[in-house]
C-alpha cells in the first residue's frame, strides 16, 4: 500500500487528514519570542497571528530528522511504499532532512520536491492521494508527480516587507512597499519578484495576470481572518467561472514569513 508524506505548510486540517486516509503530515518548527512550537492542523495551532505581531524573533526550522526517522520508519514496517512531497528545496533544508532520513530507514521511499509551499504543496499532495486511491503504482505516481509539479504556480502579494526580508528568502532591492506601492510575488522553486503595484486595482491585475486561463484548481489563501480577499475571489471567479475558488487561511509558518494582510493565489493547470 502507499502511503503519502507533507509537511505542515501544507494546511491540512485535521478533518481533511482523516478523510485522506493516507497522507501523514510531519511538523514545521517555529519559534515567536522565547517560545518554540510544532505547526500543527490549520485548526490546532491557536491564536498565532497577535503572538507573531509582538514577539521578537520570530523564525522557522525545518522539521527534525527525528520526526522523518519514526514517520518513515513506521511506515516501511508496516509495509507501505512511501511518497513523500514537501515544501521547495529552495526556500527550507526540508527536503535534505529528509532524504538523509530516508536512506537511514530504507525502504521504498521517494522523496519529491514541490518547488512550491503552501496551497501548491497541497494542490501536488491532493494529486498523490488520489492516484495512489485510483490505483496508480509507486513508480507512476512519482513519474507523474514530476509532471504535474511544473503545473503548478502561487503568486501572492504582502502588506510589509519586513517579514519575508527577515527571514532571508528574498534578495530583489526593486520590492517596495510604499503609500500606495505593493509587491507582487511568483513561486517557482523560489520567491521571484514580478513587479510593483500601484493601488489595489493594479495589483489584483497583476496577480490575476499571472494565473493561466487553463488552472483547474484554484485556492485563495490570506494571513489573518480579516484579510479581505472578496473582490480577488470576485475577479477570478469572473476569469475562472468553471473552477471552484477554495478558500484557505495561511497557517504559523507560512504567516512568519509574509505577515498579516498578505494573500495569494495557488493553481494547477489543465496542459
Amino acid at each position: 500500500m502507499i502511503a503519502i508524506v507533507t509537511d505542515s505548510t501544507v494546511g491540512y486540517s485535521t478533518q481533511e487528514v482523516a478523510t485522506r486516509g493516507i497522507v501523514t503530515v510531519v511538523p514545521v518548527n517555529y519559534q515567536i519570542g522565547r517560545a518554540f512550537f510544532e505547526e500543527y492542523a490549520s485548526d490546532r495551532n491557536g491564536a498565532f497571528l497577535p503572538l507573531i505581531e509582538g514577539a521578537t524573533p520570530c523564525k522557522t526550522a525545518q522539521p527534525t530528522l527525528g520526526n522523518f526517522l519514526r514517520t518513515f520508519g513506521a511506515l516501511v514496517q508496516a509495509g507501505h511504499q512511501v511518497v513523500c512531497i514537501l515544501l521547495s528545496s529552495a526556500l527550507s533544508g526540508t527536503c535534505s532532512s529528509a532524504r538523509f532520513a530516508a536512506d537511514q530507514v530504507g525502504g521504498q521511499i521517494a522523496i519529491i520536491d514541490s518547488q512550491t509551499i503552501g496551497d501548491g504543496l497541497r494542490l501536488l499532495v491532493d494529486e498523490a492521494v488520489n492516484m495512489a486511491k485510483g490505483g496508480f503504482s509507486f513508480e507512476d505516481i512519482c513519474k507523474n508527480l514530476e509532471t504535474l509539479k511544473e503545473k503548478v504556480g502561487s503568486v501572492f502579494t504582502v502588506e510589509t516587507l519586513a517579514p519575508i526580508l527577515a527571514g532571508g528568502r528574498l534578495n530583489d532591492p526593486k520590492a517596495k512597499t510604499t503609500l500606495n506601492l505593493r509587491p507582487v510575488f511568483e513561486v517557482k522553486g523560489k520567491i521571484l519578484f514580478r513587479g510593483n503595484a500601484r493601488g489595489t486595482r493594479e495589483r489584483l491585475e497583476q496577480m490575476l495576470a499571472l494565473v493561466p486561463a487553463t488552472a483547474r484548481r484554484i485556492i485563495v489563501s490570506r494571513c489573518g481572518e480579516s484579510t479581505d480577499v472578496a473582490e480577488l475571489t470576485r475577479m477570478l471567479k469572473q476569469r475562472h467561472p468553471q473552477v471552484y475558488i477554495h478558500q484557505r487561511v495561511a497557517g504559523p509558518v507560512l504567516s512568519i514569513h509574509t505577515g498579516r494582510g498578505a494573500f495569494g493565489i495557488a493553481y494547477i493547470r489543465k496542459d
